[in-house]
C-alpha cells in the first residue's frame, strides 16, 4: 500500500474547496431571486397559489413558473388579508382583557 502524502492531500483538498465554493457563491445568489418552488423545467412546484403560475404545458400536470427573476418572488405569495386583519383584531382584544383583569387595564382599541 502506497503512503499518504499529506501536502499532496492538503492539495487536492484546497481544489475540492475552491470547486465548491464557486457553486454554492453561485447558489447563494440564484436563492436572492429565484423562487424555491421553480424546477429546472421552470414549472411550479408550489401547494400554494402564487400570482406568477402560469397554465401548464401540454405534456406537464404542473403549473408553470411565470417568474423571471428580475423580482422578489416571496411578494407573488397570495395570502388573505381579511384573517390577517381579524387575527390582529383578536390578539388586542386578548391583551385588553387580559390587562383588565390584571386590574391595569390600557385604553381599549376602538371597534371596528
Amino acid at each position: 500500500m502506497r503512503k499518504i502524502d499529506p501536502v499532496e492531500i492538503q492539495k487536492r483538498l484546497d481544489r475540492i474547496t475552491e470547486l465548491f465554493s464557486g457553486m454554492v457563491r453561485e447558489a447563494d445568489a440564484k436563492s436572492l431571486t429565484r423562487c424555491p418552488y421553480r424546477d429546472r423545467h421552470d414549472d411550479c412546484t408550489a401547494a400554494i397559489r402564487c400570482r406568477n403560475q402560469r397554465p401548464p404545458r401540454e405534456n406537464s400536470k404542473l403549473q408553470q413558473c411565470g417568474h423571471d427573476g428580475a423580482l422578489d418572488y416571496r411578494s407573488a405569495w397570495e395570502s388573505n388579508p381579511d384573517l390577517h386583519g381579524r387575527a390582529k383584531e383578536r390578539i388586542a382584544r386578548v391583551k385588553d382583557e387580559a390587562a383588565a383583569r390584571r386590574g391595569n387595564g390600557r385604553p381599549k382599541a376602538p371597534e371596528r
